[in-house]
């Protein structure tokens, strides 16, 4: 297991915090935090993010969001920036489908499985993200369908289901130790 820092806090955020929750992490997990992922993906300096110690972030979705971003320029796969290596959340290679968390909880699964194993074939690397919450039943949260159509155990089967199909296409590997094998240019 790898432990990431996602920041001290969801909503809002300053630079200070960077440094802050990765070495809180470390004590808390006795182990090195060397990734970042920023909530919903806020864009984040990157002299800020090396500074504070980390050897990747993780902060990208190279696709369009209507009314969050427009990363369409940015590259599928691990490249640098600043100095810091970057490794974007996967989407699909010709259509940039974002393949994250509400995309595997609201896709057919056979659809969302064949994007996978195309953005695997095509950039050799498939970075998906969820939340733990997603793992618990919060249907009786209020949250909107599309966030609780799959949750708890059903998600956690699904998940299950989907590293079992994906396993013959690649090999799974810790973010820290991919970005390592990616020596900087």
């Amino acid at each position: 297991h790898e432990l990431a820092s996602h920041t001290f806090y969801h909503s809002q955020f300053e630079e200070a915090h960077l440094q802050q929750s990765r070495e809180t992490l470390a004590a808390i997990g006795e182990q090195p935090v060397v990734g970042l992922r920023m909530p919903r993906l806020r864009p984040v300096e990157m002299a800020a993010v090396k500074a504070a110690g980390y050897a990747y972030d993780a902060s990208i979705n190279p696709t369009f969001l209507p009314g969050r971003y427009n990363n369409l320029h940015l590259s599928r796969t691990l490249y640098e920036q600043e100095g810091m290596k970057r490794i974007p959340a996967a989407v699909s290679p010709h259509l940039r489908i974002p393949l994250f968390w509400l995309a595997f909880k609201n896709m057919p699964y056979a659809l969302y499985l064949r994007l996978c194993r195309q953005c695997l074939e095509t950039d050799g690397c498939l970075s998906l993200y969820f939340h733990p919450w997603e793992f618990t039943d919060v249907r009786g949260w209020n949250l909107p369908t599309y966030t609780t159509r799959w949750c708890g155990p059903d998600l956690l089967a699904r998940l299950q289901r989907l590293l079992q199909d994906l396993s013959p296409h690649g090999e799974y590997k810790r973010m820290a130790d991919y970005a390592a094998a990616h020596p900087s240019p």
